[in-house]
């Protein structure tokens, strides 16, 4: 029953007082599934507000309604503000609760961070079904939207505090203090007009639908607000705003006069350069400044920032260069981005050892300018033990590097990685463009890297040999790709299962590759799909009964598949100058997915006629393939 599912079957059982609750309830309001889904995560969470709930059922009052309004004051709050967005928004988690933090909806618990407690109430308005995963995103990307059912309750519940203008129809009224703009067209904005009759504003949004973006497939900003300095000048107590995506090129300097302003997103904005008037700003806790193309550096005081949390100035082509000082900003939890500069005006990687609260993810690009492993020594990533994610980049997109390169450059690159040892709680690691011949020693074994979880090594062009990686308990997903010379994924582990957590391998352009590894009982007991491609010298795969895909493109030569008893799907791509190859039914008993692609020369495959498990049979692009081969 869909009631129980969410409320805890033995949960409800062991308490005569919620059986009874949950009959008049089904009695009352049917079996609607929402209905049942939200009241159901009420009732668990229903040990403390049972008289409550007493009361509020003898009223004639709607099911959602009901659900609402036994939630405590600090979820009221936070429902109500997502009643700035349009109907059908998509809510990012981290995103939501960055601005209830600037609003004070996040009550502080001693020993625990703001954002966890923020992440905690949100998973508790999802459980309540207020929330519901988005139907056009995978569940781990944390894409969220509100029924809309429930957005028609918050609404009537928040009309008098929050006004939402939609394509700008009407004045505000002056009772509101929190305002959004939503924009679904091309259009200029005159702030002050629409505004005029507010005497104070806390919130000012400016939000553009996610489908808006999806459906005219624009990366450029695409409102114009006329104003802004008059703006800043008469709403002194602005604490959250967003002017995200708009075609502001400045900020004015009437900005300083916002010392309120907890959340300031600028993402997605024509804006070049940042004031110097923003770093008094001494309770800004959020600054968001993410693919601003014509961004280049931020201001040299930012350090005055102290209070800090969250830092983003992403950009998809070149980076934003941070100032002198950053190691002041102790209170930062979130830094998507540092590029280390080679410009001695530019904040210096070694300032990242004061920023011990770092947690999420971390790319350290620009590694390559670094000259010396004691500056990066000094970064002190080792002791991050919050991060979880994290990126090495030395040249930008991984440039190619060609081992008979600068030899100084090398074991300079070297240095800095042995270096640049992350603490044992790390879950994701990425090392691109890196200039060395070797790994380092933190990556030889499973001692440094416990927790590790995905590993991608890319374009590490000047490596021959893999990092001793085998015996990593948690790693699930390995990417690698761009090591021309490498021959075999690991070298023979004697002793221990190897990969004993993998699912997820996928190899890309490994020219020198001939094998993977030698394959013992118990061996990669979880793997379930193997992606190679661009590896022409590949002869064998080794037998990996769990393996259930197999995706093989653009080889020289076809490599020996032995038996797979487990194999469901095989795609075949790209074999251009292969004329024939074997398939042999009895190693693979369980296919019923077979895919052939642009197989120019391909003329026959032996055993093709025999694969009887085969259901589903797509070939194209073979024009050569001939079926009426007697051996078929």
């Amino acid at each position: 029953m869909l009631l129980q599912q969410y409320a805890g079957d033995g949960y409800i059982k062991s308490s005569p007082e919620l059986v009874t609750l949950a009959k008049k309830f089904v009695a009352r309001f049917g079996a609607n599934p929402l209905n049942l889904k939200a009241f159901g995560g009420l009732l668990y969470h229903a040990d403390t507000v049972l008289l409550d709930l007493e009361k509020l059922g003898r009223k004639t009052v709607p099911c959602l309604q009901l659900c609402h309004d036994v939630l405590p004051k600090h979820l009221k709050n936070c429902l109500a503000f997502c009643s700035l967005f349009p109907k059908g928004y998509i809510f990012d988690k981290h995103h939501t609760v960055l601005l209830w933090l600037s609003r004070g909806f996040i009550v502080p618990v001693e020993g625990r961070e703001l954002e966890d407690v923020g992440v905690e109430y949100f998973n508790e308005l999802l459980y309540r079904s207020f929330f519901q995963y988005s139907p056009s995103h995978d569940y781990k990307e944390d894409k969220f939207v509100v029924h809309e059912l429930i957005y028609n309750v918050v609404l009537s519940v928040s009309y008098d505090k929050y006004f939402k203008y939609e394509d700008l129809p009407s004045r505000v009224p002056e009772n509101i203090r929190h305002v959004s703009l939503v924009y679904s067209q091309f259009q200029t904005v005159q702030l002050m007009p629409k505004t005029e009759e507010l005497k104070d504003l806390q919130t000012f949004l400016v939000v553009q639908p996610e489908w808006h973006w999806q459906q005219y497939k624009i990366s450029f900003p695409t409102l114009n607000l006329v104003g802004l300095d008059d703006f800043f000048l008469k709403f002194t107590s602005l604490e959250t705003m967003d002017l995200s995506h708009t075609d502001i090129e400045e900020l004015p300097g009437s900005i300083a006069g916002l010392r309120n302003l907890q959340y300031l997103s600028l993402n997605g904005t024509s804006i070049r350069a940042l004031p110097s008037e923003l770093c008094s700003l001494r309770n800004l806790q959020t600054l968001k400044a993410k693919d601003c193309r014509f961004l280049t550096e931020l201001p040299g005081d930012t350090k005055e920032l102290l209070k800090l949390r969250h830092l983003d100035v992403t950009k998809e082509l070149g980076y934003v260069h941070l100032p002198h000082g950053v190691e002041q900003l102790t209170e930062l939890r979130t830094l998507p981005v540092f590029h280390a500069s080679g410009d001695s005006s530019h904040c210096s990687i070694s300032e990242l050892g004061g920023l011990h609260n770092l947690r999420g993810c971390l790319q350290l690009a620009g590694l390559e300018s670094v000259k010396t492993g004691s500056m990066v020594q000094e970064a002190n990533l080792k002791d991050k033990q919050h991060l979880q994610d994290l990126t090495l980049q030395w040249h930008d997109g991984g440039a190619d590097i060609d081992a008979d390169d600068d030899e100084e450059a090398e074991n300079v690159a070297e240095q800095v990685l042995e270096c640049l040892q992350p603490h044992a709680n790390l879950q994701e690691l990425c090392i691109r463009g890196y200039e060395g011949s070797v790994f380092p020693a933190w990556m030889q074994g499973s001692l440094s890297l416990p927790n590790l979880v995905s590993l991608t090594l890319d374009c590490c062009c000047n490596c021959t040999q893999f990092p001793a990686i085998a015996q990593l308990a948690s790693l699930k997903f390995l990417s690698v790709r761009k090591m021309y010379d490498a021959q075999r994924l690991i070298s023979d582990v004697h002793g221990a299962t190897k990969f004993p957590s993998l699912e997820l391998l996928n190899l890309w352009e490994m020219y020198g590759l001939e094998e993977l590894f030698e394959m013992s009982e118990g061996d990669c007991p979880r793997l379930r799909k193997v992606c190679v491609s661009r590896c022409p010298d590949l002869k064998r795969l080794p037998c990996t009964p769990s393996l259930g895909e197999l995706v093989l493109h653009c080889c020289h030569q076809f490599p020996d598949i032995p038996e797979l008893a487990s194999l469901v799907s095989l795609k075949i791509e790209g074999f251009h100058g292969v004329k024939s190859f074997s398939l042999t039914p009895a190693a693979l008993p369980a296919l019923k997915k077979l895919e052939i692609r642009c197989c120019n020369e391909l003329s026959s495959v032996h055993g093709l006629a025999a694969l009887t498990t085969v259901q589903r049979l797509k070939i194209a692009g073979c024009p050569k393939l001939l079926f009426c081969d007697e051996s078929q």
